[in-house]
């Protein structure tokens, strides 16, 4: 088996996630990590079991031994990071958001196809062996026509200076609602047609709970609530037109039950014993693409990447949440095909 060697870039929560998950995965080792403050990587790396640490970020990306970057830093730095991996020729995994709108979204794919180089995003629902074998199910027909998908996101984040600051492209949306919104478009299979939203805004003019009222061909409809203020029932249930499907866990699917037009539960999945915790399915996505030489995962597309970015810029365009960050002058002059209500 080819071993990967992982180097992370930031030292955060999200980032010892990802080193953990690293340790106990056959065929990748937690190589390296990087971060602005170098006793911040030290006792990183000490914590973590990883013995090479650099104070900058730069310096991960040009050790010759770092075969894969995972990109944990906050949202507004995704997009620059994911290009100095590209023109040093690193694959890189990005934490979601891949970044803070379309056009820096776009910026990097195109890098990468230019140069060959690997570039995905981290979505880790899309590639969690739970919601495929979900997918599979609705595709068999289990519960008929999908009628109707209602999913929601929440937590207590209100201490969260990271989510809660408009300059490092902060709010629910983009660290949270993106889940709920995926599983949608999961689900269906198609983009809405029609779109109406609802929210509320922090005074640092970042969206702080919202909820997104979706159509879509033939007769189908999504209901997706997020929130950085308080803890929602983090589900997603799938009315269809013979039973519904009860998802748990809408970052990470934890529990599936499906239910009979007569409310029975007639089946139900739960994770194998070889589960560590759902990150593990993006990595082993990535090192499969990179070896047979894909610029991405079938998992999660470019087309998925640019559908999900082109999407959220129009809600906040309507929003009125503008990033001050490049490239957000043109989500600014979007015209919004999303209503306000």
């Amino acid at each position: 088996m080819i071993e990967f060697k992982v180097g992370i870039l930031g030292a955060g929560h999200i980032a010892g996630v990802i080193a953990d998950t690293l340790n106990k995965l056959d065929g990748f080792t937690p190589y390296a990590i990087a971060s602005r403050d170098m006793d911040k990587a030290v006792a990183f790396g000490t914590e973590h079991n990883i013995k090479v640490c650099y104070g900058s970020y730069d310096e991960l990306i040009a050790d010759p031994e770092v075969e894969l970057v995972y990109i944990a830093t906050v949202n507004s730095t995704h997009a620059e990071l994911a290009k100095k991996c590209i023109e040093a020729g690193k694959p890189s995994l990005v934490e979601k958001p891949f970044s803070y709108n379309a056009v820096t979204a776009a910026e990097v794919l195109k890098l990468a196809e230019e140069k060959n180089v690997f570039c995905g995003e981290a979505m880790w629902l899309r590639y969690t062996h739970m919601m495929n074998l979900t997918l599979d199910l609705i595709r068999k027909g289990i519960i008929g026509d999908i009628r109707t998908v209602v999913a929601s996101l929440g937590y207590n984040l209100r201490d969260s200076e990271r989510i809660k600051s408009i300059e490092t492209a902060g709010g629910a949306l983009l660290d949270l609602g993106i889940y709920p919104l995926t599983m949608a478009f999961m689900l269906i299979g198609a983009p809405p047609t029609s779109v109406a939203s609802n929210y509320v805004k922090l005074n640092t003019g970042v969206d702080a709970y919202s909820t997104i009222q979706m159509s879509f061909p033939n007769g189908k409809f999504a209901t997706v609530i997020s929130s950085m203020l308080g803890v929602l029932d983090n589900k997603c249930t799938v009315y269809g037109t013979g039973g519904r499907i009860e998802i748990e866990g809408v970052t990470c699917p934890q529990r599936v039950r499906v239910f009979a037009p007569d409310g029975k539960q007639v089946q139900e999945l739960n994770p194998t014993d070889k589960f560590i915790n759902g990150y593990e399915y993006e990595f082993l996505a990535a090192r499969e693409a990179i070896i047979v030489g894909r610029l991405e995962t079938p998992q999660n597309t470019r087309g998925h990447i640019m559908a999900l970015y082109s999407f959220t810029d129009t809600l906040r365009k309507t929003w009125e949440m503008i990033y001050p960050l490049p490239g957000e002058d043109t989500v600014a002059a979007k015209r919004p095909d999303v209503k306000k209500v």
